[in-house]
């Protein structure tokens, strides 16, 4: 293997740089959905009173601004990045719900540090915390689906890049190439705007940016009527924009249910 590295950091820095600028100076639909999405959290959700544990509301608060910096590194072209700050997003919107109202498991976590003994009793909560709060909240909709569908998710960062797995390194090779005495393989780290991958990073973050609104707002206690609509009409957008920019796997996939 002959490594033949061809650009730096500066280069990472601007070329990411100049993608973002290039996406935001021109209108386009899949950002001006995950704006929403982020204006919704922000605006509709995390706002006004709620009787919630305090540790609760930093880990919702927290998931949001994960979910923001993921956009921002999406925007970058650096598709493979996003995905461990949206599988960390979500884990803290379910470490928030599933501490939401109990104090004990809130201390669980906030003495995660003192000793061995409390790290591994946080391990042991916390491990299934997506599954639980999945779980739960699907219960609660009576719609096992959305249960399914929170777990599919969290699965599926760890699959494209949250861990090294080959998804998340294959899907970024270029077609091998023969040089005459080796055969030549780029890793593309910042994709194009435009392209494939610059594109489905986008549709991923709205597809979380769903997941994560469906975690918080199940995790509050006042809600109104409005807002639940307005996560639907979220929804109906973004499953529009999956059929617009993906036609075929929405066509095998159908809609996601409500």
């Amino acid at each position: 293997m002959l490594f033949k590295p061809e650009q730096g950091f500066r280069d990472y820095i601007e070329i990411g740089q100049a993608n973002l600028a290039a996406m935001m100076s021109e209108p386009c639909p899949l950002l001006s959905g995950v704006e929403r999405y982020c204006a919704f959290l922000q605006k509709d959700l995390l706002t006004g009173e709620q009787e919630v544990t305090p540790t609760a509301a930093l880990l919702f608060m927290n998931g949001y601004m994960l979910y923001q910096s993921s956009i921002a590194t999406a925007l970058t072209g650096h598709a493979a990045a996003i995905y461990p700050l949206l599988r960390t997003a979500l884990e803290s919107a379910c470490y928030g719900y599933v501490m939401r109202t109990d104090t004990a498991i809130e201390r669980l976590w906030l003495n995660r540090h003192d000793s061995e003994a409390a790290t591994k009793a946080a391990r042991k909560t916390f491990t299934s915390a997506v599954n639980d709060a999945a779980d739960a909240i699907g219960a609660a909709k009576s719609h096992p689906g959305t249960a399914a569908i929170i777990k599919q998710a969290y699965q599926q960062a760890i699959d494209w890049g949250a861990h090294p797995n080959p998804r998340s390194i294959l899907k970024h090779m270029q077609e091998a190439k023969d040089i005459g005495t080796h055969i030549q393989v780029d890793l593309t780290g910042l994709h194009n705007v435009g392209s494939f991958e610059y594109k489905r990073s986008l549709l991923a973050c709205l597809d979380f940016g769903m997941l994560l609104g469906i975690v918080i707002i199940h995790g509050l206690t006042h809600v109104s009527p409005e807002t639940v609509q307005k996560l639907r009409d979220l929804n109906d957008m973004k499953e529009a924009l999956l059929e617009s920019e993906f036609p075929e796997t929405y066509a095998a996939m159908g809609p996601l249910a409500r």
